[in-house]
Protein backbone atom coordinates (compact mmCIF):
# COMPACT_ATOMS: atom_id res chain seq x y z
CA UNK A 1 0.00 0.00 0.00
CA UNK A 2 1.27 3.34 -1.19
CA UNK A 3 0.82 6.41 1.23
CA UNK A 4 0.98 9.95 0.07
CA UNK A 5 1.70 12.53 2.45
CA UNK A 6 0.02 15.77 1.35
CA UNK A 7 1.66 19.12 1.84
CA UNK A 8 0.71 21.53 4.74
CA UNK A 9 1.77 24.75 2.51
CA UNK A 10 2.38 25.09 -1.22
CA UNK A 11 4.64 28.04 -3.03
CA UNK A 12 2.80 30.73 -5.38
CA UNK A 13 3.78 28.38 -8.40
CA UNK A 14 2.82 25.01 -6.82
CA UNK A 15 -0.70 26.24 -5.88
CA UNK A 16 -0.85 28.04 -9.18
CA UNK A 17 -0.80 24.29 -10.37
CA UNK A 18 -2.92 22.15 -8.08
CA UNK A 19 -5.76 25.10 -7.67
CA UNK A 20 -5.68 26.69 -11.26
CA UNK A 21 -6.22 29.83 -9.93
CA UNK A 22 -4.05 32.64 -11.64
CA UNK A 23 -1.42 34.25 -9.96
CA UNK A 24 -2.97 37.26 -9.59
CA UNK A 25 -5.92 35.90 -8.15
CA UNK A 26 -3.76 34.38 -5.40
CA UNK A 27 -2.07 37.64 -4.24
CA UNK A 28 -5.20 39.52 -4.29
CA UNK A 29 -7.06 36.49 -2.30
CA UNK A 30 -4.37 36.51 -0.13
CA UNK A 31 -4.54 40.83 0.43
CA UNK A 32 -8.20 40.27 0.91
CA UNK A 33 -7.22 37.37 3.72
CA UNK A 34 -9.54 34.89 2.06
CA UNK A 35 -6.08 32.89 1.69
CA UNK A 36 -3.83 32.41 4.45
CA UNK A 37 0.17 32.82 3.30
CA UNK A 38 3.00 32.47 5.66
CA UNK A 39 6.48 33.68 4.89
CA UNK A 40 9.89 31.10 5.59
CA UNK A 41 12.45 33.33 5.11
CA UNK A 42 11.92 35.11 1.16
CA UNK A 43 9.59 32.64 0.54
CA UNK A 44 5.62 32.68 0.59
CA UNK A 45 3.66 29.83 1.36
CA UNK A 46 0.02 28.81 1.05
CA UNK A 47 -1.57 26.87 3.26
CA UNK A 48 -2.94 23.62 1.88
CA UNK A 49 -6.12 23.87 4.64
CA UNK A 50 -6.75 27.55 3.56
CA UNK A 51 -6.81 26.70 -0.01
CA UNK A 52 -8.50 23.87 0.00
CA UNK A 53 -11.04 25.47 2.11
CA UNK A 54 -11.21 28.80 -0.60
CA UNK A 55 -11.92 26.02 -3.32
CA UNK A 56 -14.83 24.43 -1.69
CA UNK A 57 -15.99 27.56 -1.20
CA UNK A 58 -17.03 28.45 -4.52
CA UNK A 59 -20.12 28.16 -5.95
CA UNK A 60 -21.08 24.36 -8.61
CA UNK A 61 -20.95 25.24 -11.82
CA UNK A 62 -24.53 24.88 -13.33
CA UNK A 63 -24.09 23.61 -16.91
CA UNK A 64 -27.86 22.29 -17.33
CA UNK A 65 -28.70 25.82 -18.54
CA UNK A 66 -32.33 25.39 -20.40
CA UNK A 67 -31.39 28.57 -22.74
CA UNK A 68 -30.97 27.64 -26.00
CA UNK A 69 -28.23 29.13 -28.88
CA UNK A 70 -29.75 28.99 -32.11
CA UNK A 71 -27.26 30.34 -35.09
Amino acid sequence: MIHTIEPLAYTIPAAIKVSGVARTSLYRLMSEGRLVAVKNGRRTLIRADSLKQYLASLPVADFRSSKKITA
